[in-house]
């Protein structure tokens, strides 16, 4: 089977920032914006999941502010690459958007609602947590972090770790998922993206929850949390706490899975966005 072919960049001019994206699937439809995960770009997302999800809407793939093709200089707090994802989308003339979010996207998701919650149609937020959530708690976590600055190797056994369960089944099903992903053109980020994120990750995880809380219960739209059982990035307890105080809000998790269950799942992650969206 031949695999899905992501469309050339396109750019937009928003201000000091020239935004790249990627526009794919039906004319028709509200689109999905997606907002990708620690230090990742437009081609880091599964092709094959795309492919599923871009049979029956319009999807948007962007790099934000200072990430892969976009210029500028990542900033350090959630509530800032919200409002850059406002400002990108706005530029493009949307009024009303379906929004997925995944690990940090799903941060940048959440203020966004939070923030300018008639731009939202749809959430969905994919492996992620509320701010003051519980953060990782592994002892590998930092040195595995790190590690995927080195080569090609180091970085795919860093996802298997981060993003996969470690069972023989989670490790061929994120082998497969890391071939399609890696066979794509791409842009690494920089250590200045990594540094950035990283704080604007710490700023957000050491946030009050009871504070959060309020935020949370303020979002009307339509939400779907999704995540694996297994997270070891952004605890699966984050997403029940998600589920919990956001009030349309239906969660499902995927047995034997893990922070990348999206990827380790494609077709049945498609599935479930497609149908939430559909209803």
């Amino acid at each position: 089977m031949t695999q899905f072919k992501l469309p050339e960049n396109e750019y937009l001019k928003v201000g000091s920032t020239e935004f790249a994206y990627k526009k794919l699937g039906t004319e028709e439809g509200i689109p999905l914006v997606f907002i990708i995960h620690f230090r990742g770009t437009m081609e880091n997302w599964d092709p094959l999941m795309l492919e599923n999800i871009a049979k029956e809407r319009p999807v948007i793939l962007f790099d934000n502010v200072g990430v892969g093709y976009t210029n500028g200089e990542t900033p350090s707090t959630i509530d800032t690459m919200a409002e850059d994802t406002y400002q990108f989308i706005n530029g493009l003339g949307y009024q009303q958007v379906d929004i997925l979010g995944f690990s940090i996207g799903g941060m940048v998701a959440q203020s966004l609602a939070i923030h300018h919650p008639d731009l939202v149609r749809k959430l969905i937020l994919s492996g992620t947590g509320p701010a003051g959530g519980i953060g990782p708690s592994h002892p590998k976590m930092e040195e595995m972090m790190y590690k995927a600055e080195g080569s090609e190797e180091d970085a795919i056994e860093t996802f298997l770790f981060l993003f996969y369960p470690e069972t023989e089944k989670g490790r061929e099903l994120g082998k497969q998922s890391l071939n399609r992903i890696f066979s794509q053109k791409t842009k690494d980020s920089t250590l200045q993206v990594r540094d950035a994120q990283l704080a604007a990750i710490a700023q957000w995880t050491n946030e009050k929850f009871d504070q959060a809380k309020i935020q949370l219960h303020n979002i009307e739209n339509p939400t779907l949390v999704i995540n694996g059982d297994n997270d070891i990035m952004v605890p699966t307890e984050n997403s029940f706490m998600l589920s919990q105080n956001i009030p349309d809000a239906q969660l499902i998790i995927y047995p034997n899975a893990g922070h990348g269950h999206l990827f380790q799942h494609p077709v049945r992650f498609a599935s479930h966005v497609n149908t939430f969206l559909n209803e």
